[in-house]
């Protein structure tokens, strides 16, 4: 990947480009990356963006990232705290426009699995269960997945269990959320053919080959006829993102 940035950096590059001023989003558990993308959108591009992060209860946080949620720093620096009871209902209002999500597994139809690895009464693996997810993944307009392995185990033909479901699933229960937009990994980034609404090949990060992403992924991927590098990040947004949003170096 090089030295000039790392691959998380990148990540949180990607997905910041992608929020719009004025939208209001929402972020979980374990959300360096997600959390990152809002504020660098924020000092960038996107100032009047909003966000929640549900798994705290802080609103439109300001300041750095920090490695716990539980910081007390991430009080301070907030607008407002709330119950996340509160904010579900809020949710299922309609009124947030993306949320982020990681997953134990996802497959070529976008489908998300949180639950477990495994027959469902007898698991080899217990994930953290749904965690609110069957609310947002139905109620929020977009969702952007990301995920900090691209391998086999986690890009699987068929989830094992679906908490969220993806693009097709969404559309056909007619739900306002139409299930992931994009999903971004070490490797590459993936969005949605959409006539099939399987899941295809949208870029590669710097040093990543199209073999590279084809080995770890454990279905057959729609590979366009050319696939564009992904963008790396500009000097501003780099150094936005280490002086202001990540000074700790949690990225790095």
């Amino acid at each position: 990947m090089g030295k000039e940035y790392s691959v998380q950096e990148l990540m949180v590059v990607v997905l910041s480009r992608e929020l719009k001023d004025g939208e209001a989003g929402m972020v979980g558990a374990y959300s360096e990356i997600p959390q990152a993308a809002i504020r660098l959108a924020q000092l960038t591009h996107a100032p009047n963006l909003t966000w929640y992060c549900g798994a705290a209860g802080f609103y439109n946080k300001k300041g750095p990232i920090y490695r716990s949620l539980g910081d007390y720093r991430n009080i301070l620096g907030a607008e407002a705290v709330s119950d996340l009871n509160d904010v579900l209902n809020l949710v299922m209002t309609g009124k947030f426009d993306f949320f982020f999500v990681g997953g134990l597994q996802i497959d070529k139809h976008g489908n998300i699995n949180l639950v477990c690895v495994g027959d469902y009464k007898k698991p080899k693996l217990r994930g953290p269960g749904t965690v609110g997810l069957a609310t947002t993944a139905t109620h929020i307009k977009r969702s952007y997945v990301y995920l900090t392995r691209h391998d086999t185990r986690t890009f699987v033909e068929k989830v094992d269990f679906i908490s969220a479901p993806g693009p097709a699933g969404c559309e056909k229960a007619g739900f306002l959320g139409k299930g992931p937009s994009l999903i971004v990994t070490p490797l590459a980034v993936m969005d949605f053919e959409p006539q099939t609404k399987q899941m295809k090949l949208k870029s590669l990060h710097p040093g990543v080959t199209v073999e590279d992403v084809v080995k770890n992924t454990g279905f057959e991927l729609i590979i366009p006829e050319k696939v564009e590098e992904t963008k790396p990040p500009t000097h501003e947004e780099l150094q936005i993102l280490r002086t202001k949003v990540d000074p700790f170096g949690l990225l790095r």
